[in-house]
């Protein structure tokens, strides 16, 4: 079988510019009453608990910024 060549097609998801991607970790410690509180939002707005736990940083900082 003959090797293609040429450059491959792009898969995934398109890269973002580097001032828009999510690259910052930050770790936070959760009481268990917390844990299940986002757990609950999570599998009620079926998100990933990353995603939800996002969302809520994301909305207290724009609030912040005004």
């Amino acid at each position: 079988m003959a090797a293609k060549h040429g450059r491959r097609k792009k898969v995934g998801r398109p890269r973002k510019r580097i001032e828009d991607a999510r690259r910052n970790r930050v770790v936070i410690m959760l009481t268990d009453a917390e844990l299940a509180t986002l757990n609950r939002i999570s599998k009620a707005s079926n998100l990933p608990l990353g995603t939800v736990a996002y969302e809520i940083v994301g909305r207290t900082l724009a609030r912040r910024k005004k």
